[in-house]
Parts: C-alpha cells; sequence; structure tokens
C-alpha cells in the first residue's frame, strides 16, 4: 500500500508538508484525489527531496490536469514544453546580467502575483522544483488570500464584494520592474485582457482575494483609483500574518493553488547567485465565480 500523509506547519493550515514515494509511485486518480484534497485544505504543498526527472514531472502534474503552454517560448524546456524553466543562468552556462530580459523577467516575479490571471479561464495550480538555490535570499513568499479576505470588515466586504478587476498580460509585462520587448500584435491577440471578481467564491462556499501582479484595474471605476485601491488591498492582504515564507533546498517540490494564493520571489543576488527552478502550470476547469 502507498502511504501518504499530510502534516500542517502550523495550526494555522495555511502549507503543509506532504509525504510520499516519488519512485514507483502511480499517477492514478486516487493520487490526484489526494493531491486536489490536499490543495484545496492547505493552499500551498510542500515535498522534500524530491528532484524529479521530467518525465516524472510532468506525469505528477498531468495527474491534477492538462498542463499550460505559457506564453514566453525561449523559456520552455525543448523536448518538455509544459515545463517552464525559471533561471538566471544562460544558455552558454554562465549567469545572466541584471539587465538582460531573462533576468528582468525573473525580477518581475518579485512582485505579488497569482499566476496566469490574466487567462479567461485561469490556471489551476502551478508546481515548482529546486534545481539549485542560493545561499541567501531566493524564497518564495505566499500570501493566503481566504484569510486575508475573512480578516476585513464586513464595511470593506460591501465595497469590494460586487467589484470586477480586469487582469491583463500586457499591464503586466509593461510594469515589470526593467525594460521587456514590447508585445506583438499578434500576442496581444492571442493574450487579450481578461475580468474576474475581484472575490473569488470557491466550491466549500468560501471566499478570497483575487488580484495580484497583473491585474491592471477595477471596471467601472477611475483608473487611478481602482489602482489605488487594488494596491491598498494588497498591503492589506499580504501582512506579515497571512505569509508562508518558503526557503528552497535543491529537490524541493512546491505545489500551490493559484485560486486563493498570492506568491513573489524574494530578491537575491540575481546577478551573482545561480538559481534554477522547474515550474509546470496546471489548466484551470472554470472561469472564476
Amino acid at each position: 500500500m502507498t502511504t501518504r500523509s499530510i502534516t500542517p506547519i502550523d495550526k494555522s493550515g495555511f502549507g503543509a508538508y506532504v509525504n510520499f514515494s516519488v519512485e514507483g509511485q502511480v499517477f492514478d486518480s486516487s493520487f490526484s484525489k489526494f493531491l486536489l484534497e490536499a490543495l484545496e485544505s492547505h493552499s500551498v504543498l510542500i515535498l522534500k527531496e524530491a528532484a524529479l526527472q521530467s518525465e516524472t514531472f510532468v506525469g505528477l502534474a498531468t495527474s491534477i490536469g492538462d498542463l499550460e503552454i505559457l506564453p514566453e517560448a525561449e523559456k520552455r524546456n525543448t523536448k518538455f514544453p509544459a515545463i517552464f524553466d525559471l533561471t538566471n543562468i544562460g544558455e552558454d552556462g554562465h549567469i545572466v546580467q541584471f539587465d538582460e530580459p531573462q533576468s528582468v523577467f525573473l525580477r518581475g516575479t518579485e512582485r505579488w502575483h497569482t499566476d496566469s490571471s490574466f487567462r479567461e479561464i485561469p490556471c489551476l495550480c502551478t508546481l515548482l522544483n529546486a534545481v539549485e538555490v542560493p545561499e541567501h535570499g531566493g524564497n518564495t513568499l505566499f500570501a493566503d488570500m481566504r484569510a486575508a479576505y475573512k480578516a476585513i470588515p464586513a464595511d470593506l466586504k460591501l465595497i469590494v464584494d460586487p467589484l470586477k478587476v480586469v487582469h491583463s498580460y500586457a499591464y503586466s509585462r509593461a510594469n515589470n520592474p526593467g525594460k521587456l520587448e514590447e508585445m506583438s500584435q499578434a500576442e496581444l491577440d492571442k493574450y487579450p485582457p481578461a475580468t474576474h471578481p475581484l472575490i473569488r467564491t470557491h466550491a466549500d462556499g468560501s471566499r478570497s482575494f483575487y488580484m495580484g501582479g497583473h491585474a491592471s484595474h477595477i471596471e467601472d471605476m477611475p483608473v487611478d483609483e481602482g489602482r489605488n485601491l487594488l494596491s491598498e488591498l494588497l498591503e492589506i492582504s499580504t501582512q506579515e500574518q497571512f505569509v508562508y515564507s518558503h526557503q528552497w533546498s535543491p529537490g524541493d517540490l512546491v505545489i500551490w493553488d493559484n485560486r486563493s494564493t498570492l506568491h513573489r520571489l524574494e530578491p537575491y543576488d540575481i546577478a551573482g547567485d545561480r538559481r534554477i527552478m522547474r515550474r509546470i502550470t496546471v489548466k484551470g476547469t472554470e472561469t472564476v465565480r
């Protein structure tokens, strides 16, 4: 019998260590049910010492759902296009310069965001497997959007509950902390803005903020006013009491639910310390409600 266990990080229940043997694991419906239920309950799952071969990584992710192919073609694994290499190492094996596009893109992930919210049907979850990590910095921070929404006062809930937010890939790229190449018209057509409720309702009836770096503005509100409100809500919802900081070790696998969390990269010496992470994103199956 396959042994699987879940150990919450703390009494809040946000984040949990999962334990199962990757070698010889059958990625069947039972395994899928285990992971999905754990994600629903804890939002962030950590498996230690899981240095995954590409085939195994893809197989594990596919057990959860269909896989996204991300927009940046140059970062896709050539043999397994669903694997997205998040690294500051160039093709020549050396660390890229601070202002090179590869580094600029990574610095963009230092902002709070939820993956793929610019899609009409955003993703379900993301899997990130650590290959090389810096000695200092480079943690990934996760914020609990359910707990943050639950904690705000009732009068603020009345204000935010009916609001809808326009999420835009073009907007987030344009606001990267560095210059990225402008999107072509074909890319703009392929990734048009998507509008989602600011407050997301989950299958169990719980509610959470749904915003982050791709959130351009609030529908039917002056742009500056809406962006100011989003900034205020982001500051509220990423306070220390809502955040788990994951300090990476090589081989760590972290799976997080993008429907109920925000995340960001903690800055590190991106032009001096090597960091190699491999990512897969699992498609969502429904629009935000």
